[in-house]
Formats: C-alpha cells, structure tokens, sequence
C-alpha cells in the first residue's frame, strides 16, 4: 500500500506540508473554541468529558502535558499514551 494521503481531492505521497526551502508548514488549526468554567461557552466543563491522546514521538504533546497540569486538569481530563512509533503505514 502507498504511504501518503489525499490533499485537494489529489494524492500525495508528501505527508508534511513543506515551503519551498523545505521547511514544515502547519496548516491554520481549525479549533479555536474555549472551555470556561462558567459555563457561557459552546463546550462545558465536566470531569470525564474530555480526554487526550499523545505520543511522545509528537514534538507538541509535552505543552500539553505541561498545561493540563499547570492547570491542575489531571482528574479531568484523562490521558492515554500512544505508541511513539510510526511506521511506514502511519
């Protein structure tokens, strides 16, 4: 099976996104909601609601670690640890 994905409607076989000089480019994100603990937003808080998935093969996920417990979310918020290795197939 080939390795890479559809883009636009054609495929592709480069998985990241680069500039012409090769460097990554992230796509805007498309989540840009909050979750206030008064309520007056579209998600509620509630304990057991939400969950995070990580790899520590992602460069990112340990911001998300620091945050949720600078935030002291760790009874909130589960947390589950994904395999850090990606083979050729994802």
């Amino acid at each position: 099976m080939a390795t890479g994905m559809l883009v636009n409607g054609k495929w592709t076989n480069e998985v990241y996104q680069q500039d012409p000089q090769g460097r990554f480019m992230r796509n805007p994100t498309k989540f840009r909601n909050w979750i206030r603990a008064d309520g007056s937003t579209d998600y509620k808080p509630a304990s057991g609601r939400y969950h995070l998935y990580i790899s520590y093969a992602c460069p990112w996920a340990h911001r998300t670690l620091i945050m949720r417990a600078l935030k002291g979310l760790e009874e909130a918020i589960t947390l589950s640890i994904v395999d850090p290795l990606m083979d050729k197939d994802g």
